[in-house]
C-alpha cells in the first residue's frame, strides 16, 4: 500500500517542502530510501525501525522504499524521520490516516520525538504551501508556533502522532504568541548545483551578563570611540598593550545596544533556529554579540558544511561580531570579511549547492601594538625589531584596515586611576545617546550613516563653507582616500547625531579624524595605520 505524508528540510536559512511517499509492497524484507537523502537522512532507517517496534507497532516484513520528492532537491538531516515512520504505519495499514497533515522530527529508537534545527523556517516553508495542520516535537512547539497561519499540534512520542492522525477530530492545536508574520524569505539565495563544508559557530554573550561600563576605568578617548562606533554601526579597532581594557570594554557592548526592531527580529530568530544553539521560544529581541575564538576557521566564520549552516558572520547579524587578537587569526578567515562589510551578505558556494546569507554585522577588534604588546609604552619594556612589529601589524591586510572607521589607542591604566578614581559613566545613559542618535539617523535616511555613502551621505551632512573646508584640509592633510574621506564624514555624521546637530560641523570633522589617524599613536601604529 501506499502512504504520503508532507514534511520539510533545511536549506540554508529557508525550508524546503518534501513530500515522503512510502510503498509497503510483498517481496523479500528490505528499506530503501531514493531523492538525495544524505547519511543522516539514509541512517533514518535504523531510527524508524527501532521507534516502530518501540512503540508497540509491528515492523512489516516487507519491501519498503521511501521516495522523497522533488528527487532532484538535495535533502538532510532528521526532520523527516517521523514522516518516514508514519509512512510506513499507514501503508502497512497499522494506522488510517484521515485528512491532510504534514509532520516534522527526529525519532529516538525508543519512539520519542525530538526536534530539530531550522524548525521555524520549516514550519513557515510549510504554511506558505497552505497547509495547515502540522506535528512537531513537545520541545520544539514554542518555536514552531511562531509561524503564522499553521495549527500546532505537538506530540512526545511516535505512539501520540499515530493516534493524533487517525483521529477524525484532528487535535487540539497548542497555539503560542507572540507569533510573527514568516511568509516573505530572508533573503536566501539557493542553487542546488553547488554545497560546502563544515563551519560551526562560537559562543554568543548575554546582555544580562555584560558588564557595566562604569568598570572600565581611565581610558576616556577609547569609551568615546565605542559610544561613535555603536550609535552609527561602525567598525572599531582598539589597539593597546594587554590589561589596557580592551576585552572588558569590548564586553559592555550588549548592555549598550537597542533592542532589534521587528524585521531585524525575525530574521534573527530564524538564524537562531537554524543554528540550533539553544531552545527557541520566542522572538530574539537582543542584538547578537559573537566572539569566536581566533583559531577560528575560514569556514566556520563564513558558514559551509554538509547542510550550508551559517557561519559567526551571518549570526552576528545586526550584531556586533568581536575579533579579540586580531592578528592572530587566519589570514584567509580575516580577508573573508571583507566582501560582507562592503555588501551585507555572504555568498557561499561548495560542490551541488549554492547559497547567499545575510551577513550585515559590525565589526568590532582588539590587538596588541606587537607580539609582546608593549610597544609604544616608552619604558623600555618592548625588545621586538622593528621589522617585527611591522611584520605582525602586517597581518591585518591594507583593504581590511581601510574598512574600519575607528582606531583608537588604548595606554596602559596608570594605578592610580585604577584604585582612587570616582566611578565613570555607566552603561544606562550611554545606551540611551546610542539608541536616540541612532532613532535620529533611521527617521532621516532609514538606516545607520555606517551604510550611507556618495550623495545620500553628503546630503545627510549638509556640510556648509568652512565645513567643507575643514574636511578638504584633513584629507589632504591625512593623504586619505576617497574612500577614507568618505568615511570621515561618516563618522563625522554621526558624531552631529550625538550631539543633536542637524549639520556637520568643523568640530564633528575634527573628533571624527582624531579616530581616523592611528599613524600618529607612536611606534608601532606605522604599519597598522
Amino acid at each position: 500500500m501506499l502512504a504520503s505524508l508532507l514534511s520539510a528540510t533545511l536549506h540554508g536559512l529557508d525550508g524546503r517542502l518534501v513530500r515522503v511517499e512510502v510503498d509497503v509492497a510483498p517481496g523479500l524484507p528490505g528499506f530503501t530510501i531514493v531523492g538525495l537523502a544524505d547519511t543522516a537522512l539514509q541512517e533514518a532507517r535504523e531510527r524508524v525501525r527501532g521507534a516502530i517496534r518501540n512503540s508497540g507497532y509491528e515492523y512489516p516484513p516487507r519491501r519498503i522504499t521511501v521516495n522523497l520528492a522533488p528527487a532532484d532537491l538535495r535533502k538532510g538531516g532528521a526532520s523527516l524521520d517521523l514522516a518516514i515512520a508514519l509512512g510506513i504505519l499507514v501503508g502497512s495499514e497499522q494506522v488510517k490516516a484521515t485528512g491532510r497533515w504534514a509532520v516534522l522530527g527526529e525519532l529516538s529508537l525508543g519512539g520519542e520525538l525530538r526536534p530539530v534545527p531550522g524548525l521555524l523556517p520549516m514550519v513557515a516553508s510549510l504554511a506558505r504551501r497552505r497547509v495547515r495542520r502540522v506535528i512537531v516535537a513537545t520541545e520544539g512547539a514554542a518555536e514552531a508556533s511562531l509561524a503564522d497561519g499553521v495549527e500546532v499540534m505537538p506530540v512526545a512520542t511516535l505512539a501520540e502522532a499515530a493516534a493524533l492522525i487517525r483521529s477524525t477530530r484532528g487535535g487540539r492545536a497548542r497555539r503560542m504568541p507572540p507569533r510573527v508574520e514568516l511568509a516573505d524569505s530572508v533573503g536566501i539565495e539557493e542553487d542546488d548545483s553547488m554545497g560546502r563544508e563544515a563551519g560551526q559557530g562560537q559562543g554568543s554573550a548575554d546582555a544580562g551578563d555584560s558588564p557595566d561600563l562604569a568598570e572600565v576605568r581611565g581610558q576616556l578617548e577609547a569609551r568615546r570611540a565605542l559610544e561613535v562606533a555603536l550609535a552609527g554601526g561602525h567598525c572599531l579597532l582598539m589597539i593597546g598593550p594587554p590589561g589596557s581594557g580592551k576585552t572588558l570594554l569590548a564586553r559592555t557592548i550588549p548592555g549598550l545596544l537597542p533592542p532589534l526592531d521587528d524585521e531585524e527580529s525575525r530574521v534573527a530568530t530564524i538564524i537562531a533556529s537554524v543554528a540550533g544553539t539553544s531552545p527557541v521560544r520566542g522572538l530574539v529581541r537582543r542584538r547578537p554579540f559573537r566572539s569566536p575564538h581566533h583559531t577560528i576557521s575560514y569556514a566556520a566564520m563564513v558558514g559551509g558544511g554538509p547542510h550550508i549552516s551559517p557561519g559567526e558572520v551571518t549570526l552576528a547579524n545586526d550584531g556586533i561580531l568581536f575579533l579579540d587578537e586580531l592578528p592572530e587569526f587566519d589570514r584567509g578567515a580575516l580577508e573573508a570579511l571583507r566582501q560582507p562589510l562592503e555588501d551585507g551578505q555572504i555568498a557561499i558556494a561548495r560542490v551541488g549547492r549554492a547559497a547567499v546569507f545575510p551577513s550585515r554585522f559590525q565589526l568590532v577588534a582588539a590587538m596588541n601594538p606587537c607580539p609582546c604588546g608593549h610597544a609604544g609604552e616608552g619604558d623600555g619594556r618592548c625588545r621586538c625589531q622593528p621589522a617585527i612589529v611591522d611584520r605582525y601589524a602586517g597581518r591585518v591586510s591594507g583593504p581590511l584596515r581601510d574598512r574600519i572607521d575607528l582606531w583608537v589607542h588604548m595606554p596602559r591604566v596608570r594605578p592610580e586611576e585604577y584604585v582612587t578614581q570616582a566611578s565613570p559613566e555607566g552603561s544606562k545613559p550611554v545606551a540611551e545617546r546610542v539608541a536616540l542618535a541612532r532613532r535620529r539617523q533611521v527617521d532621516r535616511q532609514e538606516c545607520l550613516n555606517a551604510r550611507l555613502s556618495g550623495r545620500a551621505l553628503r546630503a545627510a551632512c549638509d556640510l556648509g563653507g568652512p565645513a567643507q573646508a575643514q574636511a578638504i584640509r584633513l584629507a589632504d592633510l591625512e593623504g586619505w582616500s576617497a574612500r577614507g574621506t568618505e568615511r570621515l564624514l561618516r563618522v563625522a555624521r554621526t558624531v552631529a547625531d550625538l550631539a543633536g546637530s542637524e549639520r556637520v560641523e568643523s568640530s564633528h570633522l575634527d573628533e571624527a579624524a582624531r579616530f581616523r589617524s592611528p599613524a600618529r599613536q607612536g611606534r608601532g601604529y606605522e604599519a597598522v595605520g
